[in-house]
């Protein structure tokens, strides 16, 4: 018995520091793969980009969820007992209130302290953030905010868009060799930044045409846009897409500008917000918007010394601002962008159907062209309180204007100083056919449907363009004859019914140039079915009124 039981003692115990080793194995697994998450980012898997030149898919991209180190104004004092704002942006002029912000002391004031993350700081690899990685980042929290694209939101919906900042108005364009109209890009090479607002330029213009970026043209991807320049210089492309100051190198070999933001005003800038911000952290959310429009409130009245406060940043190579030129480099920056103040914002987001449409729009445009894109509901990317919030505050609202005031969802939109004179033809629209009711000038069903895709969205982002509506009716033949008149009178009054029908979608009549046509000579009083089914068209042409 007894020794069963000593048998039994040194079973258990040999069984016992088994378990001991074993869960010591485990604990020592756990804690260094624990220490490693501390040491190392977490990669984070993105889109993966387009096509290369060549056809051959680019390999996925990995980010690693690392920030560079925020920059911080003249009044930060980490041991004064107010949190930090992080956020993330690029050198360009309208994002530049955050570096106004940190100058005056705005955050202070406010009751944070503002970081700016500046992506690209004096060459410094640190700040070399790549658009992955800055979704990224956002995505995971690290950062409050990112001054962003509204394409880019919807391409990857990184977080939700709480304040627009601005409409391009001009700075982001495409510029080709020896083509005039968009139609001509067929067949062609065009370059572009990976991943940028450049690449969403380019398929929104081709979508408009109805182009396929995968068999109607060939895709020439860089890394930057300075790349896709040289692309374009060296004979490599046809067409280039950048942006303002780079764009303008393409004039060295013979490119000139086909598009514009001016006139297509698809390009946004927003502020993008941290889904956990907003959950966690919303009365700093709220600190930072009414910081944002109280800055830009200051810049609006009182430019030079924004201007100057934003050189005093330093950085100067960076932002190109200088002290010596502050107002002037300023004003250059801002010329080409319509800043949205706290009036155009509240606008927007009192009802925010037409910042979801343009998210739709910009989805439905990326997918065309082959992109993986988020899943989530569009809807759920606007959060409109801090905006609606800083608006019941009469302390914030501005008294004067931005230097370019052409915001165009705004409740004050000018377009008296747009006109036809010197127009040009940009593109010729793909959907030319549309059916009326029987013995009717009136628009089926499907035909509205087709405007609400073809037309409508361009023309409603896109102040500078107006659209020729020209109208054809078959001559058939009858007896009496019929006249000349009678033909043009049913062919005006079907490009009319398109007109009308755009007009009460939202769309300024007054950029409508109605015309009439008769068919070729041939096919007048013709008993040819399919000949009259050729002259029964309303062609859609949009015309630009400067390059």
């Amino acid at each position: 018995m007894q020794n069963m039981d000593r048998t039994r003692i040194i079973f258990i115990a040999i069984v016992g520091l088994a378990a001991i080793i074993v869960c010591g194995a485990l604990t020592f697994t756990f804690v260094n793969s624990q220490l490693g998450d501390q040491d190392e980012a977490t990669p984070v898997e993105v889109v993966a980009d387009v096509d290369s030149p060549t056809g051959e898919e680019q390999p996925t991209p990995t980010v690693l969820l690392e920030s560079p180190e925020p920059v911080y104004g003249p009044n930060y004092d980490p041991n004064d007992g107010l949190p930090n704002y992080i956020c993330g942006a690029d050198a360009f002029g309208s994002y530049f209130t955050l570096q106004q912000m940190q100058m005056s002391g705005k955050d202070v004031e406010h009751g944070f302290h503002l970081g700016i993350v500046p992506f690209f700081l004096d060459d410094d690899p640190a700040y070399d953030v790549s658009e992955e990685q800055r979704t990224a980042l956002l995505n995971a929290g690290q950062w409050n905010c990112l001054l962003t694209t509204l394409d880019s939101v919807a391409l990857s919906s990184p977080g939700v868009i709480t304040a627009i900042v601005d409409e391009s108005a001009g700075a982001d364009q495409l510029w080709a060799r020896e083509i005039d109209t968009i139609n001509d890009l067929d067949g062609k090479r065009i370059a572009f930044s990976r991943g940028s607002v450049g690449e969403y330029f380019v398929y929104y213009t081709l979508d408009i045409a109805r182009l396929s970026p995968r068999s109607d043209v060939t895709l020439v991807a860089q890394d930057s846009v300075s790349d896709a320049i040289e692309a374009f210089n060296s004979g490599q492309a046809d067409v280039v897409s950048g942006w303002e100051p780079d764009i303008y190198e393409a004039e060295t070999s013979g490119g000139l500008p086909l598009l514009s933001s001016n006139q297509l005003r698809i390009v946004m800038d927003v502020i993008v917000t941290s889904r956990q911000s907003i959950e966690d952290k919303p009365d700093l959310v709220q600190n930072f918007h009414n910081a944002w429009f109280d800055t830009l409130k200051d810049q609006v009245e009182g430019f030079g010394l924004a201007a100057q406060q934003i050189a005093e940043w330093g950085h100067n190579d960076w932002s190109f601002v200088y002290p010596e030129s502050a107002s002037e480099d300023l004003a250059a920056w801002l010329e080409s962008v319509a800043q949205a103040d706290l009036g155009d914002n509240a606008f927007v987001m009192r009802d925010t159907r037409s910042i979801v449409n343009r998210l739709e729009t910009a989805r439905r445009v990326w997918e065309a062209s082959d992109v993986d894109t988020a899943v989530d509901n569009v809807e759920d990317l606007v959060n409109a309180s801090f905006v609606l919030r800083a608006a019941d505050q009469p302390s914030l609202q501005p008294n004067g204007k931005p230097v370019n005031d052409s915001f165009s969802i705004s409740s004050q939109l000018d377009v008296s100083g747009v006109s036809t004179e010197d127009a040009q033809t940009l593109v010729v629209l793909p959907c030319r056919s549309f059916q009326f009711l029987p013995e009717s000038t009136e628009l089926t069903l499907e035909s509205r449907r087709i405007l609400d895709r073809c037309v409508i969205p361009t023309l409603s982002q896109s102040v500078g363009l107006f659209l020729q509506v020209q109208g054809s009716s078959a001559w058939p033949a009858n007896d009496p004859p019929y006249t000349e008149e009678d033909i043009l009178e049913v062919a005006e009054g079907r490009a009319q019914s398109v007109v009308d029908y755009l007009v009460s979608q939202g769309i300024d009549p007054a950029r409508f140039i109605v015309e009439a046509t008769l068919p070729p000579e041939d096919h007048h009083n013709s008993d040819d079915p399919q000949i009259q089914a050729q002259d029964r068209f309303v062609e859609l042409t949009l015309i630009t009124v400067g390059r």
